[in-house]
């Protein structure tokens, strides 16, 4: 835990390249006219629509928070809901401060766990909310491709390439996991397969270990989705959840055009245009996919903004990004501050969780 600990509190480097991509976004605005721009914005906005587009975050927020206490409830029945709000919180902090969004999900486990929570029931809750969340994202964002590609591809021909291949490697992750859970011995061969290659090529150190660990996870995994799909209804009331939660995100591009005043545009073809933002930013190796997701708004919606555009990029991070940057490492703040809510020896992982065969049960 000490080591946990540690990283936790090592993301100054990260906070700093955040503020100084703040810093860069102000500067940028300025020297393209904005503060023109962004006086005139502020004269004539209703205020009405940027607490709309504040509240749209912070449904998103909520709505992530009941999925995730959905994951999380059937596996530990004592869990609060307002655990799952801050660990929400939590995980938009790391979420946004690590590559790929990678943190999210590690913070979140380490402070279920340190609540008492166990490890078993952790990974379970969190990977069921991961397959969900994947498996919807991927959906949503076919739909999104076959209503409005037409019309983008017209406009932005080049950077469609790039959300094309965004969506490429979203759906080789679904497939993935459903690969893993219905092919478990196909799959766990083509893993051993490429990691031999890797092994030839040196750029795998010991294969033969790192066999055996990668085989491990495939075949926890396979036991985690065996008994999750035995409640589908519970698992189709996440997914419709995840659609909510998604439009909501979406719909914050919508109510800033509103805020501009400038005339009626399609309200889907917008939320495509964020969709197809979110698929080319998810892949970015860097901290909130810094630069590329100002760079791919900017092409996407200047078709809508014009030349409002770089006001609505700044207000669109600073609402989208920032904020939960702001309120969610108040919110680790605070947990970290909480001590362990009891011994973890006083959960026995294989007592509350093993079923017959040893593989954890929901509980309903």
């Amino acid at each position: 835990m000490k080591k946990n600990e540690k990283g936790l509190s090592n993301n100054y480097f990260t906070l700093v390249l955040c503020a100084l991509s703040l810093i860069i976004l102000v500067v940028y605005v300025y020297n393209s006219g904005g503060v023109k721009k962004m006086a005139d914005y502020i004269r004539t906005v209703n205020v009405g629509w940027l607490l709309a587009a504040i509240g749209c975050m912070a449904m998103y927020w909520l709505l992530d928070a009941v999925v995730l206490h959905m994951a999380i409830k059937p596996v530990h029945p004592s869990h609060r809901f307002q655990t799952s709000l801050r660990l929400t919180m939590i995980g938009q902090y790391f979420n946004n401060v690590t590559p790929f969004a990678s943190g999210g999900q590690p913070s979140q486990a380490y402070f279920l766990v340190k609540r008492g929570v166990p490890l078993a029931e952790t990974v379970t809750a969190l990977l069921t909310k991961f397959i969900v969340y994947q498996i919807t994202l991927t959906i949503y964002c076919l739909v999104t491709l076959i209503l409005e590609f037409k019309f983008f591809m017209g406009e932005v021909k080049a950077l469609m390439i790039a959300v094309i291949v965004g969506f490429a490697v979203h759906t080789a992750v679904t497939l993935m996991l459903i690969g893993v859970a219905f092919f478990k011995t196909g799959t766990i061969k083509t893993a051993d397969f490429l990691i031999n290659i890797l092994g030839k090529m040196h750029i795998v150190k010991d294969p033969a270990a790192k066999r055996e660990y990668v085989d491990n996870e495939l075949e926890t995994f396979h036991k985690q989705f065996k008994y999750m799909s035995k409640h589908k209804l519970h698992l189709m009331k996440m997914s419709l959840i995840t659609v909510a939660q998604l439009t909501v995100y979406f719909l914050i591009g919508n109510i800033l055009y509103l805020s501009f005043h400038l005339p009626a545009a399609n309200a889907f073809t917008l939320i495509a245009a964020q969709a197809f933002v979110l698929m080319i930013a998810a892949f970015v190796p860097i901290p909130g996919a810094l630069g590329v997701a100002e760079g791919s708004f900017h092409t996407f919606f200047i078709l809508f903004f014009q030349d409002k555009v770089d006001v609505a990029i700044l207000i669109w991070r600073l609402i989208t990004f920032y904020l939960p940057i702001v309120v969610g490492l108040v919110f680790t703040i605070i947990e970290k501050r909480r001590g362990d809510t009891l011994p973890l020896e006083k959960y026995p992982v294989t007592d509350e969780l093993a079923g017959s065969g040893g593989e954890p049960i929901f509980r309903e």
